[in-house]
Order: C-alpha cells, then structure tokens, then sequence
C-alpha cells in the first residue's frame, strides 16, 4: 500500500511522538527518580523523537519521490487468470492421468497472493509445475505453493512424496532465479528478493537523504553526549557516520514489486 505524502507524515510524527515519550521516560529512569530533571528528560526525548520522525518522513518521502515504490495496481482476478493461463499444459496433462487437478480450482487468489495448491496432484504434475514456475519467474511475483507438509494424502492433504519433491527443487532453485524460499508447516512461499538499485538510481536517493538524516543525527548525538569536554564533538561525529550508514542502507533499498 502506497502512502501519501501527508499520510507519511503523519505516521513519522505519531512514531516520533513514541520515541520521544520513550526518550523521556529512559532519562527520568536513567538519571534517578528522587532528582528528576524534567527539562533534560524533556530535552532528550524531543532530540530523539525529532530525530526518528525525520529519518522516517525523509525514507518514505524519497521512497516515493525517486519511485521506488513502482508497483502498479492489477486486477487480481486477470492476474489470477494469466497465471492460469501459463500452467494450461498442466491442465491437460491432469486430464489425460485422470486427476482431479484443475488450474480453474487449484490456482486461486489467497488475500492478494496467487495460490497453487498441489493437493489431488501427482509427482509428475508436480514436477512440471515447478518447471513452469521457473520457466515464467520474470512474470511472476510473489507466489504461494500448498504443499501440506504433515498432514498424508489419506486423511486429505498433499501426498507427502510430492510436498517432499516440491520443496527440495524450489529450495534448490529458488535463490538462483530470485526467490526468497519461506517454508511453513503447510505451505512454500516464494517472495522476491528484489532488483538492486543502479548506481545512479542509488546515488540519487544518497544525495537525496543524506543532509536530513546525516544532519538531524549528527545534532542528536551531539546534545545527547552532554557538556563534557570533547563529548559534544564524539557525539556529533557518531552521529554523523550513524547517519550516513542508515541513509546508505536506504538508498540499496531493492524493489520487491516483481
């Protein structure tokens, strides 16, 4: 779900706000509660609930800016069906071996993900599903196969020789073709891994962020090291490197839409 501009502004105060209390209240404990500085408790968690609410207004606000957030809404019931449409040869190979399996009942949408469910298929059909997946990965994303791991074909669930199969040639598989393999108790779910940004595409969102955040850390750290001598300085510079990590780690921000 895209946000918007005000919308992520909104929830980058609301957090700030958490910190900021959180802020305080770590203060209040750390310095003792028989002698409470409520204006130093009150100063830090302003510092650092200004401090998140900036690196988060600034991450989302580039995110969306420099697109990184590129997915474009689909009708799920034609993506559902081009789906279908690529494991038709499948269709008609369960036809000829007598199977119940069906694309039309077997491959659904299961709350926005795509579902293959591998009960009433045999090895061979299984096999080939797999090799489908693989064949059209650049025009699939996010993929979720029913394996019914633990539950045996008699009581109604997947043949564990096929779930067994599945698993060890998608877990195989997956990472070289750009599959991020998640195995559950009943199900696989195949999630990509993302596209690495260009080094302009990662340049540009560097520059992008690097003064906002850089900058409201390295002041964080600076007035949160105290008045001792040198301190402001260690602190301004912790922050300053810590600012640059974080807006480095945003800018390899991968785009997880295919």
């Amino acid at each position: 779900m895209s946000l918007t501009i005000r919308e992520m502004l909104g929830l980058s105060l609301f957090i700030g706000c958490i910190f900021a209390t959180m802020g305080s209240f770590l203060t209040i404990f750390a310095t003792g509660v028989d002698d409470v500085d409520l204006e130093a408790a009150g100063r830090v968690g302003a510092i650092v609930g200004t401090s998140v609410a900036v690196v988060i207004f600034t991450y989302g606000s580039v995110s969306k800016i420099l697109g990184v957030e590129k997915a474009i809404p689909v009708d799920r019931t034609i993506r559902i069906e081009t789906i279908r449409s690529m494991f038709h040869s499948i269709d008609m190979m369960a036809v000829e071996n007598n199977l119940k399996w069906s694309v039309s009942r077997k491959i659904m949408d299961s709350s926005g993900t795509p579902t293959i469910d591998l009960h009433d298929m045999d090895i061979r059909g299984a096999d080939a599903i797999v090799a489908v997946l693989l064949k059209n990965r650049n025009s699939l994303g996010r993929i979720r196969i029913v394996t019914g791991t633990g539950r045996g074909s008699a009581a109604g669930g997947v043949d564990l020789t096929v779930a067994e199969h599945v698993i060890s040639k998608l877990r195989r598989s997956a990472s070289s073709h750009g599959w991020q393999f998640i195995e559950k108790r009943s199900h696989i779910l195949l999630r990509p891994m993302g596209r690495k940004p260009t080094r302009a595409v990662w340049l540009r969102r560097f520059l992008v962020g690097v003064v906002p955040i850089t900058g409201s850390l390295a002041l964080a750290f600076r007035d949160l090291a105290g008045s001792a001598p040198g301190a402001g300085q260690n602190g301004f510079l912790f922050g300053f490197a810590i600012g640059l990590m974080v807006t480095a780690m945003m800018a390899s921000h991968r785009d997880r839409t295919g």
